[in-house]
């Protein structure tokens, strides 16, 4: 009878502790994924944390747009062009000086007569023999460097006039000299306003005169 009932309980025992070893088995099996899967989303949420970092990092990196490339560019092809132009600018300013210059007549006698005569000027032969003694034929300092062929000073510094051209010397003889003419003989009046500190200048005057074939 002990024996019967001892069996009994053994055989009663026994599917609990089957049934408890297989829920510790299920039990463990459950947990140790869920363990796994949260190491696995921790390793996937540090990817997405360091993606995250990454990609603010790469957006921190300055980059040039190509709007503001092509905007770079123009306005560097702009700058170009301003100096480009300013330098044709300034390139046809000196070829109109120099060909203003050009056009302007050369020293002669035939050239100078000529220009006496245009600007108005009266006796135009007895102011080219002027303009002759006093430069020595074209040839003094004063004719070369300062372009003044009447030896016409500044009665406030004494100096001589320069002038930028010959022909302006001409024009000066007219505005600083013949214009106080009143009439009479020219060469007289020459000596009476003293022209000249010379006491033979007018015998001189003539003596060119008479050489002059104009």
């Amino acid at each position: 009878m002990r024996n019967t009932i001892l069996i009994s309980l053994m055989l009663m025992l026994l599917p609990v502790s089957v049934s408890a070893q297989f829920y510790t088995i299920t039990r463990d099996s459950e947990i140790l994924p869920t363990e796994r899967r949260k190491e696995a989303y921790k390793h996937v949420g540090k990817d997405v944390t360091e993606g995250k970092k990454n990609k603010i990092i790469v957006n921190d990196t300055p980059t040039v747009r190509p709007d503001n490339q092509n905007k770079s560019e123009d306005n560097s092809r702009n700058s170009d062009r301003k100096a480009s132009l300013k330098t044709e600018q300034q390139q046809k300013k000196t070829d109109d000086i120099t060909k203003s210059e050009n056009n302007l007549p050369e020293l002669t006698i035939p050239n100078l007569y000529k220009e006496i005569i245009r600007n108005g000027i009266l006796y135009p032969k007895i102011v080219l023999a002027q303009a002759i003694l006093e430069t020595g034929w074209f040839r003094s300092s004063v004719c070369r460097n300062k372009h003044n062929l009447f030896g016409l000073t500044n009665p406030r510094t004494g100096k001589y006039y320069e002038f930028n051209h010959w022909t302006e010397s001409v024009q000066a003889y007219y505005t600083k000299v013949q214009y106080k003419y009143k009439g009479g003989n020219y060469l007289l009046w020459l000596d009476e306003i003293g022209y000249s500190e010379n006491s033979n200048y007018i015998k001189t005057i003539i003596k060119v005169l008479m050489m002059l074939e104009v």
